[in-house]
């Protein structure tokens, strides 16, 4: 008897384990996906992304209450582990609710544009209007958690400069670089959603991949945004201080997802497909 030919119960039923999805397959669904997004009204796409600007704050909101009740507490390295691991909340929110988050779409997007389904012009489109919608949403949160830190007795206004601070401490190039790493694990998050096969495997993805971000410390665009734009506001804003983080964390998110997941994947599934296509050689 194969292993494959294992009864589940008295009836003599056979459980059968569904295979895994081809590169064609993952391919195939995140075209279609996110060619369901590049036909969206501009309106859709605004509210969509001001919902994913405003989610994704809860993350921050948590990451602080933790370090607030930790600090002090339990060891440095441990209190670290526990507030990255706080930074996946907003993510959930945001990916299984079908929210549109901009850091998804530098590798989703631009897979129907490789393979000629798409324009640039469709592209860019998609691209300002989730970008400025989650920034816009983002920026709300941010004077909200500025608003009651300290007043909510959780919520202490130095454990949102302190998570600010780590943002904007580094030089552009160091920046560029974190994010360009958040990047390409937000892409290939994106292709991995895709490939799981149900909710729950989606849910440890992105669990495992966000708290990664969050546990290394990585510069996302737009979590980020609630994280710099959240301290800032509790001691002084500095116009200066937020593009420091901003354009670089932009830039490395946008490279990293477009080119080290949506290109890399897009080619070697198509050279996959072209290598069987060929005759056999005799």
């Amino acid at each position: 008897m194969q292993a494959s030919d294992v009864n589940t119960g008295g009836g003599g039923e056979q459980k059968e384990q569904k295979p895994q999805k081809s590169q064609k397959q993952i391919l195939r669904h995140t075209q279609e996906a996110a060619l369901t997004q590049l036909e969206r009204t501009n309106a859709g796409l605004i509210l969509s992304g001001l919902s994913a600007g405003l989610d994704v704050g809860f993350s921050v909101l948590l990451m602080a209450t933790t370090l607030s009740l930790f600090k002090g507490v339990f060891p440095q390295p441990a209190v670290d582990f526990i507030v990255g691991n706080m930074y996946p909340v907003g993510f959930i929110f945001v990916i299984l609710g079908r929210s549109e988050l901009f850091t998804e779409h530098t590798t989703l997007a631009i897979l129907p544009v490789l393979d000629g389904i798409s324009g640039i012009k469709q592209l860019l489109r998609l691209w300002f209007y989730v970008y400025f919608s989650n920034i816009v949403g983002g920026a709300v949160f941010s004077f909200i958690l500025s608003y009651f830190a300290d007043g909510s007795h959780i919520v202490k206004a130095w454990a949102l400069q302190e998570i600010s601070a780590e943002m904007i401490s580094g030089s552009w190039h160091e920046s560029f670089v974190s994010a360009m790493l958040a990047g390409w694990l937000m892409g290939l998050l994106a292709w991995l959603v895709a490939a799981a096969r149900d909710t729950i495997s989606q849910l440890f993805l992105i669990w495992v991949i966000t708290a990664s971000i969050g546990i290394a410390g990585l510069h996302h665009c737009i979590a980020g945004n609630v994280e710099v734009l959240a301290g800032l506001l509790t001691e002084g804003f500095s116009l200066q201080s937020y593009l420091k983080f901003i354009i670089p964390a932009t830039l490395g998110n946008i490279v990293g997802g477009a080119v080290f997941v949506g290109v890399l994947k897009f080619s070697h599934t198509i050279f996959s497909e072209e290598e069987k296509e060929l005759p056999d050689k005799e």
